[in-house]
């Protein structure tokens, strides 16, 4: 996991144009490999949540989107820093791009059965995730 845009000290990006500026310069520069970890940059998105707000910065939302061409390989790590996350002004978007297997996605997506912590023991607060199959909609011509 890295900055997309270079910079670790300040990996935001400022709204959608950012996001799609970002996407089209980055697309021709990154390839995409496995084996995928969620957890630790959920955990430093999490972490830049709480840093933002202990400074009383309360009015910023964050959005961590993640593409991704495989199936995770930390499964309950990853679960566990999303209910640690659900609390806070965060919401995480998941793409899934190729031909995996993405029914652990659906799971982190939480629509179905809210996630549970095995270290905290509690559910999350809210549903911050949401998995998007790019296939899916790769070929609809209304989108």
């Amino acid at each position: 996991c890295f900055a997309l845009n270079g910079n670790i000290f300040q990996p935001e990006i400022i709204g959608v144009e950012g996001v799609l500026q970002l996407y089209q310069h980055a697309i021709s520069k990154v390839r995409l490999s496995g084996p995928t970890y969620f957890n630790e940059i959920i955990k430093y998105a999490a972490d830049m949540c709480e840093g933002y707000m202990a400074k009383g910065f309360n009015k910023q939302y964050f959005i961590l989107l993640i593409i991704t061409d495989g199936q995770i390989m930390d499964f309950d790590d990853t679960a566990h820093e999303i209910v640690r996350a659900s609390g806070l002004p965060l919401s995480i978007i998941i793409v899934g791009v190729g031909n995996e297997d993405f029914s652990e996605m659906e799971k982190l997506d939480g629509d179905e059965v809210p996630l549970f912590s095995k270290k905290l023991g509690q559910y999350m607060e809210r549903d911050i995730v949401q998995f998007v199959n790019f296939n899916a909609f790769a070929h609809d011509p209304d989108m």
